[in-house]
C-alpha cells in the first residue's frame, strides 16, 4: 500500500503538487481507517476536505474536519479513535505519531504526524521534515444540518457519514462571515458552491451564525446576501488570493479573486 501510494504521488509535476497529492492520499487513508473503527456512527465529515473528497471541489485541502452526529448521544473522545487509527497506519508501514491532542474542550483536535513519508516521496524535502494532518471534531455543532452516508473509492472502498451539499454550503458561508481574517480557501469555495447553484440550508446557516454570536437573524436569504455583500466589500482579495494559491490545481483560478465577481455571485444566490 505504501509503495503504491508513493508511486501515485510521484506523478506530480512539481514539489508543491507532490506535497498536496501526498497529503490527499493520507486523508483517504485516515478516513478509511476511521470508517473501519466505526467512527462514522459518531461523527460527520464536514468542511472543505469533505467537499473535495465527496463532491469534487477542484482544489487541494489541508485538515480533516468533523462534527458530532446529531444521532450520537454518548460521550465522545477523539483520542481513542486517533490512537486506534495511528496503530493501523503503523501496521501499514507509515511511521506516525499523535501530537497536540486536545480532548477537554468543545472542539477536540489532534495532529497525525508522518515522519519519513515526505522525504521518501520526494528527496527534495529534508529527511527530517514531517507532514502533519490535523483532525478536528466539533462536539457541540449547531442544529439543522442534514446528514447522509456516501461511499468513497480510494485504496479500498470505504464510507463516510457527512453533511449534505446545502449544509456544507451553509457551513462555508458561516466561515466566510465569521472568520476574522481572509482565508482564501473559504472564498474560493464560496464561488465553487455558488457556481454549482447549490441550494442553501438556511436553518443550519442561521443556527451556525447564532452560535458564533450573531444575534437577531431573520431566516431569509436576502438577509444573508446582505451580510455577504458587506463582507466582500471590505475583503482584502489580494491577501485571500495569496493564501489560496498553494492549494489550487489550476493557478488561472487566481483571477477569480475579484470583488466584482464575488458580489455578482452573491446577487445570483
Amino acid at each position: 500500500m505504501k509503495k503504491e501510494l508513493i508511486e501515485r504521488v510521484q506523478k506530480g509535476v512539481s514539489a508543491q503538487e507532490r506535497f498536496n497529492l501526498l497529503r490527499e492520499e493520507l486523508h483517504h487513508l485516515i478516513l478509511q481507517e476511521l470508517d473501519r473503527k466505526g467512527a462514522f456512527s459518531q461523527i460527520c465529515f464536514v468542511g472543505g476536505t469533505a467537499a473535495r473528497v465527496l463532491f469534487g471541489l477542484d482544489r487541494y485541502s489541508e485538515d480533516l474536519d468533523f462534527s458530532l452526529s446529531q444521532n450520537f448521544k454518548g460521550g465522545f473522545r477523539l483520542e481513542i479513535l486517533a490512537k486506534a487509527t495511528q496503530k493501523s497506519l503503523d501496521a501499514f508501514g507509515f511511521n506516525c505519531s499523535l501530537n497536540k491532542v486536545r480532548t477537554i474542550k468543545t472542539v477536540q483536535s489532534c495532529f497525525v504526524n508522518f515522519k519519513e513519508i515526505l522525504h521518501e516521496t520526494d528527496r527534495s524535502f529534508p529527511s527530517n521534515q514531517k507532514l502533519a494532518v490535523k483532525l478536528e471534531v466539533d462536539t457541540n455543532p449547531p442544529a439543522g444540518a442534514q446528514e447522509i452516508t456516501s461511499p468513497v473509492a480510494a485504496f479500498r472502498l470505504y464510507k463516510v457519514r457527512h453533511h449534505d451539499l446545502p449544509s456544507l454550503f451553509a457551513g462555508k458561508i458561516a466561515a466566510v462571515l465569521c472568520r476574522k481574517y481572509a482565508k482564501g480557501r473559504d472564498f474560493y469555495d464560496f464561488l465553487w458552491y455558488s457556481a454549482r447553484k447549490t441550494p442553501l440550508n438556511l436553518v443550519f446557516l442561521k443556527n451556525s451564525l447564532e452560535q458564533a454570536g450573531v444575534t437577531k437573524i431573520p431566516s431569509n436569504l436576502d438577509y444573508f446576501k446582505k451580510m455577504l455583500m458587506e463582507k466582500f466589500q471590505k475583503t482584502d482579495f489580494a491577501q485571500a488570493r495569496k493564501t489560496c494559491a498553494p492549494f489550487l490545481i489550476n493557478q488561472d483560478s487566481l483571477d477569480l479573486f475579484d470583488k466584482k465577481i464575488f458580489l455578482k455571485a452573491v446577487d445570483a444566490l
